[in-house]
Order: structure tokens, then sequence, then C-alpha cells
């Protein structure tokens, strides 16, 4: 992380990493519901993790798989995990697959393309980014394509959350946004709203269209405005006296959605190695530059 966060080109690989994220998410009312916070996006990648990595009968995606994942790496409840299979089913992003395990009786579910593809689409901005701290980034860019290669990125990634990495381990000063729906694109939102000529992330007041956000990332007005407030009162954010509404983003904000963008470099370069070595390419650095990122998983730790 220490390595990333020295690089020279760390804050525009950020900004650039921000907006990428930020326009996928703009104005697709069915992924902001769906895949947009924290738990959505980690369930989302959980589903193709077990998916991938079938039990010993043979099995791999379940109802009862995910649930007890989901509950051993706290992200969410097994009741909040059996809802979102049924929402992600409703959204197309999951199917009933054939019967497997020792009776043939089990009815495993399977994540459809439309899943993956977003995953790809997710992955895009993120090693397009990272390519510019890390190059190998640019062969797992060349390769996410392959679905072989796609399933064996998405083991590594998953292997590592379920072993107990959680970015906001390294990042606590962000949970605040990362625990509200659309909470971390509206940080990074904040991120990018620097005028011409501030620094990243901005130092001068940045604007707060509670409006706009609200239509961006389909949430309404008064959920941006509680999360101002609670941000504001957490000493995240400070009101500026401004007609048309801004704030100052205060520096355990700034720091914290720093060290959120190392972590998260960090993890997908490390798997991203691992991913390469394991199809028989060896990475262009013999370690990823960011570093290992890993912790013993901790079930009061911020999943």
């Amino acid at each position: 992380m220490d390595t990333f966060r020295t690089h020279p080109d760390f804050f525009p690989a950020t900004e650039r990493c921000a907006r990428g994220l930020v326009g996928m998410y703009r104005g697709h009312r069915l992924l902001n519901r769906i895949l947009n916070d924290r738990g959505r996006v980690v369930f989302g990648l959980f589903a193709l993790y077990l998916d991938a990595t079938p039990d010993e009968n043979g099995v791999g995606l379940t109802v009862t798989r995910i649930a007890t994942l989901c509950q051993e790496t706290n992200v969410c409840s097994r009741g909040r995990a059996k809802a979102m299979v049924m929402l992600m089913r409703w959204a197309g992003y999951l199917d009933i697959g054939g019967e497997t395990g020792p009776n043939r009786r089990q009815r495993p579910l399977v994540p459809t393309p439309r899943l993956l593809q977003e995953q790809i689409n997710r992955w895009r901005q993120l090693c397009g980014a990272l390519a510019m701290l890390h190059p190998p980034a640019e062969d797992v860019l060349a390769r996410i394509e392959d679905p072989v290669f796609a399933r064996t990125l998405v083991r590594e990634i998953g292997s590592r959350f379920h072993a107990g990495v959680r970015l906001l381990h390294y990042a606590p000063q962000a949970s605040v946004f990362a625990e509200r729906d659309a909470g971390i694109l509206i940080a990074m939102s904040l991120l990018i709203s620097g005028a011409e000529g501030d620094a990243f992330p901005p130092e001068q007041p940045v604007p707060v269209p509670v409006a706009a956000l609200a239509r961006q990332f389909f949430v309404s007005r008064a959920h941006v405005l509680k999360l101002m407030r609670e941000a504001e009162q957490e000493g995240l954010i400070a009101r500026t006296p401004s007609p048309t509404g801004s704030v100052h983003l205060l520096e355990p904000l700034r720091s914290g959605m720093v060290a959120f963008f190392a972590a998260m470099f960090s993890v997908l370069a490390d798997a991203g190695d691992a991913a390469l070595v394991a199809a028989g390419e060896a990475p262009s650095f013999p370690a990823s530059a960011g570093g290992q990122v890993f912790a013993p998983r901790d079930q009061t730790a911020h999943p």
C-alpha cells in the first residue's frame, strides 16, 4: 500500500478510477439498486466466487452457501443474503442451474453472463487505473474477457475477502459513506468535484448538488442530506456559507478515501498477479508493487 501511495501517479490513478466508477453507475437504475453499496458489491463477488469454487460434492453457488459465507464474513445477515438472492434472480443476475450433488437433488444457482459482465466492467475501470501504478494490471486487463481467466481472478479476489481482507480496515473514516446506499459513490463524486486547478482530493470547497446526486444514484434527496449531516457530525466535512451549498472535505475524509483506494489497488494487484501466475503467465514484477494487505478475519471489524 505504501508503495502505491508514494507513486508519483497515485493521485492521477485514483482520480481516474473514481471518475470511471462514478460514470459506470451514473443513470443506471438497476445497478444502483442492486450492486452499488459495499454489501451488494461484495455479495455479487461472492456469488461468482462460490460458483467458481465448488464444495467437496461439486456444488457451487447455493442459497445456503452464500448465506453462510455472508454471515461468516459479516457482510450481511442470512436473511438479507436470501433476500438478495431473490432480488438478483428477479433482476437477471442469477439463474437456476441443473441438479448436482451426490444424489443429484441439489439445484445450484448460476451467475448469468450479465453478472459476470458487470464485474468485468468494474475490473476494467480498476485495472485501467491500476496499470498506471502496476504494469501487470495491463496483462490482467487484456485477459479478463477470457472466461477461464475471469474465474481464476474471481477465485483469487474472493479468497482474499473470505480470508478476512476488509478495505475499511485500512480506511475506517470511509465507513460512514460505505454503510449507506450509494454512499461510496457519493463520496467519490465529491472527490472529483474540485474546481480547475485544485488538488486531488480537493482542498477547496466542493458543491453538493443534492437533487442531482439523488437523481444520479437513484436515492432520495432526504437520503443524501442525511448522509451529509452524518458526515459533518463525524468531522468528515464542514459546510461553507454558500447559497448554492458546498462543503470542505476535511482531512479525515480525504486521507480515508486515499487509504481506501490504496487498499483496493493493493488487493487487486495481489490477486491479479496470482491469477496471472495460475494462468502460466508470470507478471512483469516478481511481487505486487503495493504489497499484501491481508488481515486475519476479525468478526468485529468492518466487513
